[in-house]
């Protein structure tokens, strides 16, 4: 029959088909070397995202809970330690749009609309202002916790 040009007449390659050989295997192992390390170096890494989610779900709902049993401890007329009451909660709420906006810009999609957040902080910078003139707060208090309470829901339904 016929022969390929590379064989020689005993079946043997040449040299140039075996040294063409080499190369493609050593082309082939170092392929497959590369797809086994990325899989190596991936796996980790969504496994990681997963976690860094939840752990996003976890210190949101802590936040909201932080700032919900704060508001409970508010009197309804201006207390002495309304402010530093006040304070915390919106340390607690802005800690609660940092996550949302990382988690935004980490998965595409917030947790909560940040117009819920602003709503909350609002609340809370409106209450500072009637604290400051010494009205009466209890309107105020009703609102933010109101507010807070309605976030704990929809905190609380995260996964």
């Amino acid at each position: 029959m016929y022969r390929r040009y590379s064989q020689r007449e005993d079946g043997t390659m040449s040299l140039s088909q075996i040294n063409h050989n080499r190369i493609r295997n050593v082309i082939i192992l170092l392929l497959l070397a590369a797809v086994i390390a990325l899989l190596i170096i991936s796996v980790p890494m969504m496994l990681g995202k997963n976690n860094a989610h939840m752990l996003y779900i976890q210190q949101m709902q802590k936040e909201c809970k932080e700032a919900y049993t704060d508001t409970t401890n508010l009197s309804r007329t201006a207390g002495a330690d309304s402010a530093s009451i006040l304070s915390r909660v919106r340390s607690n709420i802005h800690a609660m749009r940092v996550i949302n906006n990382l988690n935004s810009a980490e998965n595409g999609q917030p947790f909560v609309e940040d117009g819920k957040l602003q709503i909350l902080l609002n609340d809370v910078d409106r209450f500072l202002n009637v604290l400051s003139t010494g009205m009466a707060t209890g309107e105020y208090v009703t609102a933010l916790q109101t507010g807070l309470a309605e976030m704990q829901d929809i905190v609380v339904s995260l996964e």
